[in-house]
Protein backbone atom coordinates (compact mmCIF):
# COMPACT_ATOMS: atom_id res chain seq x y z
CA UNK A 1 0.00 0.00 0.00
CA UNK A 2 1.37 3.60 -0.65
CA UNK A 3 0.51 6.86 0.42
CA UNK A 4 -2.14 7.55 -1.99
CA UNK A 5 -3.84 4.05 -0.55
CA UNK A 6 -6.34 4.49 2.45
CA UNK A 7 -8.43 1.49 3.88
CA UNK A 8 -12.21 2.12 4.92
CA UNK A 9 -14.71 -0.16 6.67
CA UNK A 10 -11.95 -2.89 5.41
CA UNK A 11 -12.17 -1.59 1.94
CA UNK A 12 -8.64 -0.69 0.07
CA UNK A 13 -9.29 2.69 -1.45
CA UNK A 14 -6.71 4.57 -3.88
CA UNK A 15 -6.72 8.31 -4.83
CA UNK A 16 -6.85 9.65 -8.55
CA UNK A 17 -7.09 13.11 -10.29
CA UNK A 18 -9.02 14.68 -12.66
CA UNK A 19 -9.33 18.19 -13.89
CA UNK A 20 -12.47 20.38 -13.99
CA UNK A 21 -12.94 22.91 -16.93
CA UNK A 22 -15.54 25.40 -16.98
CA UNK A 23 -17.70 26.34 -19.50
CA UNK A 24 -17.01 29.97 -18.35
CA UNK A 25 -14.11 31.15 -19.95
CA UNK A 26 -13.69 33.64 -16.65
CA UNK A 27 -13.25 30.59 -14.58
CA UNK A 28 -9.96 28.61 -13.59
CA UNK A 29 -9.73 24.92 -14.71
CA UNK A 30 -9.20 23.00 -11.23
CA UNK A 31 -7.81 19.90 -9.95
CA UNK A 32 -10.26 17.60 -8.85
CA UNK A 33 -9.69 14.30 -6.27
CA UNK A 34 -11.72 10.88 -5.76
CA UNK A 35 -11.04 8.09 -3.94
CA UNK A 36 -12.05 4.82 -5.51
CA UNK A 37 -12.20 1.40 -4.44
CA UNK A 38 -8.64 -0.58 -5.42
CA UNK A 39 -9.23 -3.52 -7.33
CA UNK A 40 -8.11 -5.58 -10.25
CA UNK A 41 -11.42 -6.86 -11.38
CA UNK A 42 -12.83 -3.29 -12.21
CA UNK A 43 -14.53 -3.54 -15.88
CA UNK A 44 -16.41 0.12 -15.22
CA UNK A 45 -15.16 4.02 -15.41
CA UNK A 46 -15.15 5.04 -11.75
CA UNK A 47 -15.87 8.71 -12.80
CA UNK A 48 -18.70 8.23 -14.51
CA UNK A 49 -21.15 7.65 -11.49
CA UNK A 50 -19.11 9.64 -9.11
CA UNK A 51 -19.75 12.68 -11.88
CA UNK A 52 -23.53 12.05 -12.12
CA UNK A 53 -23.92 14.03 -9.15
CA UNK A 54 -22.89 16.78 -10.54
CA UNK A 55 -24.87 16.89 -14.10
CA UNK A 56 -27.67 16.18 -11.99
CA UNK A 57 -27.35 18.89 -9.55
CA UNK A 58 -28.56 21.49 -12.84
CA UNK A 59 -31.33 19.00 -13.77
CA UNK A 60 -33.87 22.06 -13.10
CA UNK A 61 -33.20 23.80 -16.39
CA UNK A 62 -33.91 21.15 -19.10
CA UNK A 63 -35.73 21.86 -22.38
CA UNK A 64 -38.70 19.40 -21.93
CA UNK A 65 -39.55 20.11 -25.42
CA UNK A 66 -36.58 19.03 -26.98
CA UNK A 67 -35.70 15.86 -24.75
CA UNK A 68 -39.46 14.45 -25.41
CA UNK A 69 -38.28 15.35 -29.18
CA UNK A 70 -35.21 12.80 -28.70
CA UNK A 71 -37.61 10.33 -26.51
CA UNK A 72 -39.77 10.32 -28.84
CA UNK A 73 -37.33 9.32 -31.55
CA UNK A 74 -35.51 6.80 -29.44
CA UNK A 75 -38.62 4.84 -29.22
CA UNK A 76 -39.15 5.18 -33.12
CA UNK A 77 -42.21 7.91 -33.01
CA UNK A 78 -43.01 10.57 -35.42
CA UNK A 79 -43.19 13.44 -33.75
CA UNK A 80 -47.17 13.99 -34.61
CA UNK A 81 -47.09 10.39 -33.37
CA UNK A 82 -49.12 10.35 -29.60
CA UNK A 83 -46.62 9.47 -26.50
CA UNK A 84 -47.35 9.02 -22.85
CA UNK A 85 -43.75 9.78 -22.10
CA UNK A 86 -45.14 12.35 -19.22
CA UNK A 87 -42.78 15.55 -17.98
CA UNK A 88 -42.40 14.34 -14.53
CA UNK A 89 -40.58 10.64 -16.06
CA UNK A 90 -38.47 12.80 -18.45
CA UNK A 91 -37.37 14.67 -15.61
CA UNK A 92 -36.84 11.97 -13.33
CA UNK A 93 -34.05 10.93 -16.46
CA UNK A 94 -33.06 13.95 -16.32
CA UNK A 95 -32.20 14.21 -12.42
CA UNK A 96 -30.11 10.63 -12.35
CA UNK A 97 -27.42 12.72 -13.94
CA UNK A 98 -26.62 11.63 -17.76
CA UNK A 99 -22.67 11.45 -18.51
CA UNK A 100 -21.19 10.94 -21.72
CA UNK A 101 -17.90 9.67 -22.16
CA UNK A 102 -15.88 11.42 -25.41
CA UNK A 103 -12.64 10.07 -25.92
CA UNK A 104 -9.77 12.16 -26.91
CA UNK A 105 -7.23 9.93 -26.64
CA UNK A 106 -7.96 6.09 -27.43
CA UNK A 107 -6.33 3.03 -25.31
CA UNK A 108 -3.47 1.61 -27.40
CA UNK A 109 -0.25 -0.34 -27.29
CA UNK A 110 2.03 2.18 -27.52
CA UNK A 111 0.65 4.56 -25.10
CA UNK A 112 0.57 1.41 -22.80
CA UNK A 113 -3.11 1.39 -22.92
CA UNK A 114 -3.74 4.77 -21.17
CA UNK A 115 -6.95 6.66 -22.80
CA UNK A 116 -7.75 10.25 -21.97
CA UNK A 117 -11.50 11.11 -22.11
CA UNK A 118 -14.38 14.26 -21.73
CA UNK A 119 -16.73 13.75 -18.92
CA UNK A 120 -19.87 15.51 -19.93
CA UNK A 121 -23.46 16.39 -19.81
CA UNK A 122 -24.89 14.04 -21.96
CA UNK A 123 -27.90 16.37 -22.25
CA UNK A 124 -25.90 20.03 -21.88
CA UNK A 125 -28.21 20.50 -25.44
CA UNK A 126 -31.05 20.19 -24.04
CA UNK A 127 -30.45 22.09 -20.68
CA UNK A 128 -29.21 24.90 -23.08
CA UNK A 129 -26.19 25.31 -21.00
CA UNK A 130 -22.94 27.09 -23.02
CA UNK A 131 -20.62 25.65 -25.41
CA UNK A 132 -17.66 24.96 -24.03
CA UNK A 133 -15.17 26.37 -25.89
CA UNK A 134 -11.65 24.93 -23.90
CA UNK A 135 -12.70 21.65 -24.58
CA UNK A 136 -13.59 22.02 -27.98
CA UNK A 137 -10.43 23.38 -28.05
CA UNK A 138 -8.78 19.85 -27.10
CA UNK A 139 -10.51 17.70 -29.09
CA UNK A 140 -9.40 20.27 -32.35
CA UNK A 141 -5.46 19.74 -30.74
CA UNK A 142 -6.13 15.58 -30.57
CA UNK A 143 -7.29 15.19 -33.72
CA UNK A 144 -10.90 16.06 -34.25
CA UNK A 145 -12.09 18.21 -37.03
CA UNK A 146 -13.99 20.16 -37.32
CA UNK A 147 -14.10 20.74 -33.36
CA UNK A 148 -16.58 18.95 -31.57
CA UNK A 149 -19.22 20.93 -29.83
CA UNK A 150 -19.56 20.27 -25.62
CA UNK A 151 -22.06 22.25 -23.55
CA UNK A 152 -21.75 23.13 -19.81
CA UNK A 153 -19.01 22.11 -17.76
CA UNK A 154 -16.50 19.64 -18.57
CA UNK A 155 -13.91 17.16 -16.92
CA UNK A 156 -10.86 15.63 -18.46
CA UNK A 157 -9.72 12.08 -17.27
CA UNK A 158 -7.23 9.68 -17.70
CA UNK A 159 -8.07 5.78 -17.74
CA UNK A 160 -6.19 2.16 -18.12
CA UNK A 161 -7.84 -0.05 -19.81
CA UNK A 162 -5.45 -3.15 -19.10
CA UNK A 163 -4.56 -5.41 -17.82
CA UNK A 164 -8.03 -4.16 -15.71
CA UNK A 165 -9.65 -1.02 -15.83
CA UNK A 166 -8.35 1.84 -13.69
CA UNK A 167 -8.89 5.33 -13.58
CA UNK A 168 -5.34 7.03 -13.00
CA UNK A 169 -4.17 10.80 -12.59
CA UNK A 170 -4.75 13.54 -14.91
CA UNK A 171 -2.93 16.49 -13.91
CA UNK A 172 -3.45 20.15 -14.14
CA UNK A 173 -0.91 21.84 -15.57
CA UNK A 174 1.55 19.01 -16.83
CA UNK A 175 -1.54 17.34 -18.94
CA UNK A 176 -3.22 20.56 -19.41
CA UNK A 177 -1.09 22.42 -21.03
CA UNK A 178 -1.72 22.42 -25.61
CA UNK A 179 2.41 21.21 -25.57
CA UNK A 180 2.05 18.63 -23.18
CA UNK A 181 2.89 15.13 -24.46
CA UNK A 182 -0.44 13.20 -24.38
CA UNK A 183 -1.94 15.92 -27.04
CA UNK A 184 1.32 15.75 -29.54
CA UNK A 185 0.99 11.82 -29.80
CA UNK A 186 -2.93 11.93 -30.09
CA UNK A 187 -3.32 11.53 -33.40
CA UNK A 188 -1.08 8.96 -34.29
CA UNK A 189 -2.73 6.62 -31.68
CA UNK A 190 -6.48 7.66 -32.48
CA UNK A 191 -4.97 6.25 -35.96
CA UNK A 192 -3.17 3.39 -34.18
CA UNK A 193 -6.87 2.76 -32.75
CA UNK A 194 -8.63 3.24 -35.79
CA UNK A 195 -6.23 0.80 -37.92
CA UNK A 196 -5.99 -1.86 -35.39
CA UNK A 197 -10.38 -1.79 -35.14
CA UNK A 198 -9.97 -2.05 -39.21
CA UNK A 199 -7.66 -4.88 -39.13
CA UNK A 200 -10.30 -6.53 -36.85
CA UNK A 201 -13.31 -6.11 -38.61
CA UNK A 202 -11.77 -6.92 -41.89
CA UNK A 203 -11.39 -3.42 -43.85
CA UNK A 204 -7.78 -3.27 -43.73
CA UNK A 205 -6.70 -0.03 -46.42
CA UNK A 206 -10.15 0.10 -47.20
CA UNK A 207 -12.42 3.03 -47.07
CA UNK A 208 -15.89 3.26 -46.43
CA UNK A 209 -17.22 5.04 -49.36
CA UNK A 210 -19.22 8.37 -48.91
CA UNK A 211 -22.66 9.04 -49.54
CA UNK A 212 -24.38 12.30 -50.50
CA UNK A 213 -24.47 14.52 -47.37
CA UNK A 214 -21.04 12.97 -45.79
CA UNK A 215 -17.63 13.92 -46.33
CA UNK A 216 -17.55 16.82 -48.05
CA UNK A 217 -20.02 15.44 -50.37
CA UNK A 218 -22.81 17.71 -51.53
CA UNK A 219 -26.41 16.16 -51.16
CA UNK A 220 -28.97 18.80 -53.81
CA UNK A 221 -32.36 18.79 -52.68
CA UNK A 222 -35.63 20.29 -54.14
CA UNK A 223 -34.29 20.45 -57.48
CA UNK A 224 -30.95 22.43 -56.23
CA UNK A 225 -32.93 24.51 -54.19
CA UNK A 226 -31.00 24.06 -51.44
CA UNK A 227 -27.61 21.48 -50.82
CA UNK A 228 -26.27 20.32 -47.48
CA UNK A 229 -23.39 18.06 -45.89
CA UNK A 230 -23.09 16.78 -42.53
CA UNK A 231 -20.60 15.38 -39.57
CA UNK A 232 -21.30 13.48 -36.82
CA UNK A 233 -21.75 17.03 -35.50
CA UNK A 234 -23.05 19.71 -37.22
CA UNK A 235 -24.55 20.42 -40.82
CA UNK A 236 -24.22 22.85 -43.43
CA UNK A 237 -26.91 24.48 -45.83
CA UNK A 238 -26.05 25.87 -48.79
CA UNK A 239 -28.75 27.94 -50.87
CA UNK A 240 -27.76 29.70 -53.78
CA UNK A 241 -29.53 32.91 -54.53
CA UNK A 242 -30.01 33.82 -58.31
CA UNK A 243 -29.50 37.96 -58.05
CA UNK A 244 -28.97 38.12 -61.90
CA UNK A 245 -26.67 41.72 -62.40
CA UNK A 246 -27.44 42.38 -58.64
CA UNK A 247 -24.39 42.08 -55.93
CA UNK A 248 -25.52 40.43 -53.28
CA UNK A 249 -24.77 42.02 -49.59
CA UNK A 250 -24.54 40.47 -46.39
CA UNK A 251 -27.06 42.86 -44.68
CA UNK A 252 -29.53 41.61 -47.29
CA UNK A 253 -29.20 38.16 -45.66
CA UNK A 254 -30.76 37.02 -42.68
CA UNK A 255 -31.44 33.57 -41.76
CA UNK A 256 -34.08 32.68 -38.69
CA UNK A 257 -32.83 29.75 -36.33
CA UNK A 258 -35.40 27.75 -34.79
CA UNK A 259 -35.38 24.55 -32.57
CA UNK A 260 -37.01 22.09 -35.51
CA UNK A 261 -36.66 24.81 -38.54
CA UNK A 262 -34.07 26.97 -40.30
CA UNK A 263 -35.45 29.70 -42.41
CA UNK A 264 -33.47 32.07 -45.26
CA UNK A 265 -34.70 35.71 -46.09
CA UNK A 266 -33.06 37.60 -49.15
CA UNK A 267 -34.35 41.38 -49.02
CA UNK A 268 -37.24 40.87 -46.63
CA UNK A 269 -38.69 38.31 -48.88
CA UNK A 270 -38.60 34.01 -47.49
CA UNK A 271 -36.15 32.43 -49.72
CA UNK A 272 -36.28 28.61 -48.24
CA UNK A 273 -38.00 26.96 -44.88
CA UNK A 274 -36.28 24.13 -43.90
CA UNK A 275 -37.98 21.50 -41.47
CA UNK A 276 -35.73 19.97 -40.11
CA UNK A 277 -35.19 15.92 -38.73
CA UNK A 278 -33.55 16.62 -35.06
CA UNK A 279 -34.25 19.75 -33.26
CA UNK A 280 -31.04 21.75 -33.10
CA UNK A 281 -29.48 24.73 -30.42
CA UNK A 282 -30.10 27.87 -32.38
CA UNK A 283 -27.84 29.73 -29.93
CA UNK A 284 -25.21 27.37 -31.60
CA UNK A 285 -26.16 28.06 -34.93
CA UNK A 286 -24.12 30.42 -37.47
CA UNK A 287 -24.65 31.45 -40.96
Amino acid sequence: MNEKDEVVSGEEYEECTFVHVPHDLSLPMREVKMKVVKKKDRSEDALVDYLKPFFSAISDNVDFSLLKDNATRQLGLSSSAPTNVSEDALKAVANQGQVEVFCLVHATPSNKFKAINIYLDEIGMLKRLPLNKRASEYAFLAGYNPRPNFYGDIFIGRLVTKPYTKNVDFKLGVDTSHNCSWLKNATMENLEYQTALNSITGRTNDVQPAVDGEDGIAKVEKDGLYSWTQTEDEIEIVLPLLLGENQLRSKDVSVKFLPKKVKVFYLGKEKMSLDLYAAIDPDGSTW
